[in-house]
C-alpha cells in the first residue's frame, strides 16, 4: 500500500484489526464448543505473543536491504495471516474472558472507525 493516502492507510488498519478480532472469535468460540471433545487441544493465534515476546527480548530490529521488501517501519499487512497455535486443554473461564476481551476490542475498533467516517462526512461538506 505504499503511496496510498493517510486516511486509506488508516481505514485499512482498523479493517485489518476488526479482521483479527474476527477470526479470534472463530478460534475461542471453536475452542469452546469442543470443550467436551476428547482429546481436543484449545487453540490460541500465536501473533500477539510472538510480538510480546519479541518486545520483551529488547524488540525488534528490522532493515530494508531491498526495494522489493516491505518497509520494515510499516504495520500494513503484519495482521493478514496470523498462526493458530494449540495450548492445551479447554479452561471454559479462559475461554470466556478471552470472548469478552475481543467483544470490547472490536467495539472499540467499530467506535473508532464510525468516528473517522463521521470526521470524514464533516470535511466534505464542509462542516455543516
Amino acid at each position: 500500500m505504499a503511496g496510498t493516502h493517510p486516511i486509506d492507510r488508516t481505514v485499512g488498519l482498523m479493517q485489518d484489526r476488526l479482521n483479527l478480532s474476527a477470526l479470534n472469535q472463530k478460534v475461542v468460540a471453536a475452542n469452546v464448543a469442543n470443550m467436551n471433545t476428547p482429546r481436543y487441544v484449545a487453540k490460541r493465534l500465536s501473533f500477539e505473543e510472538a510480538l510480546k515476546e519479541s518486545l520483551e527480548e529488547g524488540g525488534i530490529s528490522l532493515v530494508r536491504t531491498s526495494p522489493m521488501h516491505r518497509d520494515p517501519t510499516s504495520v500494513e499487512g503484519i495482521l493478514k495471516e496470523p498462526e493458530v497455535v494449540e495450548t492445551g486443554p479447554v479452561d471454559l473461564d479462559a475461554e470466556m474472558m478471552l470472548l469478552a476481551h475481543n467483544s470490547v476490542e472490536y467495539q472499540f475498533m467499530l467506535t473508532l472507525l464510525n468516528k473517522k467516517f463521521t470526521l470524514l462526512r464533516t470535511a466534505i461538506e464542509g462542516g455543516r
